[in-house]
């Protein structure tokens, strides 16, 4: 092990299996609905992790078990841009000699074009771009003049070049209304996805639920009515098998009622599960998306060492660990009537790499 870690880290994260890994806080984009933007905004010192110190932790993380991989920002394809992104590469191929089994990037897709052609881009098993409307004036409107045409055609040349390509894609209040045809934007949105080529759509919800992530100025977030008649409408399709690639949708919430007779289910959450740590460039290492751009995490990395943090800002103080409880984050401050919060990451019927092959969770699941 190259680091010196904490018997409290290692014994939280023995059931360690993918790692998400923002190796740089910088971004070419300062989109409105932005979930990052403390981490954007402000820094105290490196706005990114040294290639070193990178190969290092994923390292001793992939010794610790874990075989999945997301290489993330701020936008990752600035990591080493200067230099033809030989850090950035550099990173793919080491990872790859590790023994990672699925690599995958976390791009908005503004990129030039030719780093698709750079052999060690090509070892990634997955390019994943962020696009948030089915058209300019959608998408524009909220990620910067442009950067629908720039995203949509590096996802035409990624598909070209034969890259497992998918999209991900937030659900704000321009995807919920209806077109002049009675069209839900949403559905076009899924439809417009499908005839680029790509694997698979994967949809983030902008909900405000008195989380420190809700940052973003604007009026994008949607209503909890009118998002739960949307997400039956999506459902219905996914299920009826409407769709030619495999969409997945946050439900967001469940009744109270639904929750009770399978608290085991949708009490689903990454804090209780220790399969999962996210890696920052200020040296935090936290669990749960909801805490980013927070001081809260459960541990740091600096001088060769990972810590447990001991101090008040350990995000799991407030978790019931041994219980299966509704999104401890989201409860917190706002009432949601006969509803409560379930995890972000809560999509049923995962159809990815360690939920299919590492984790138990969806088998869970009572029809």
């Amino acid at each position: 092990m190259y680091f010196q870690i904490d018997p409290k880290f290692m014994e939280y994260f023995k059931n360690l299996r993918q790692v998400f890994l923002y190796i740089t806080d910088e971004c070419n984009l300062r989109c409105k609905h932005c979930l990052y933007k403390p981490d954007l905004t402000f820094h105290l010192s490196k706005k990114e992790i040294p290639v070193r110190t990178i190969l290092a932790l994923l390292s001793d993380f992939r010794n610790m078990g874990a075989s999945k991989l997301t290489i993330m920002g701020g936008e990752p394809t600035l990591y080493g841009a200067s230099q033809e992104w030989e850090p950035l590469l550099t990173i793919i191929k080491i990872a790859k000699k590790l023994g990672y089994e699925y690599i995958r990037l976390d791009s908005n897709g503004q990129f030039k074009d030719k780093l698709l052609l750079k052999g060690d881009f090509r070892k990634l098993d997955e390019i994943t771009f962020s696009l948030d409307g089915p058209n300019h004036e959608v998408n524009d409107s909220i990620r910067g003049v442009g950067t629908f045409e720039k995203c949509v055609l590096n996802i035409q040349k990624a598909v070209e070049q034969g890259y497992v390509v998918n999209v991900t894609c937030c659900i704000h209040r321009g995807l919920t209304k209806r077109d002049a045809n009675g069209n839900l934007q949403l559905d076009v949105m899924i439809r417009f996805i499908e005839s680029l080529g790509v694997n698979r759509v994967n949809f983030h919800d902008l909900f405000k639920t008195g989380i420190p992530r809700d940052v973003w100025t604007g009026e994008f977030d949607t209503s909890l009515d009118e998002w739960i008649k949307v997400w039956a409408e999506i459902e219905e399709n996914v299920e009826t098998g409407k769709y030619k690639i495999p969409v997945r949708v946050p439900q967001c919430f469940v009744t109270r009622s639904q929750f009770d007779k399978n608290p085991e289910y949708y009490g689903y959450c990454p804090a209780k599960m220790g399969e999962r740590l996210l890696v920052h460039p200020s040296g935090i290492i936290r669990i749960c998306s909801l805490m980013i751009g927070t001081p809260y995490g459960v541990g740091r990395f600096y001088q060769n060492r990972i810590v447990w943090d001991e101090s008040p800002t350990n995000e799991l103080l407030d978790h019931k660990l041994d219980q299966h409880t509704p999104c401890t984050n989201q409860s917190k401050s706002k009432y949601f009537g006969d509803f409560v919060p379930v995890c972000v990451s809560f999509k049923p019927k995962q159809d990815e790499f360690v939920w299919k092959e590492k984790i138990e969770w969806e088998g869970k699941r009572k029809q």
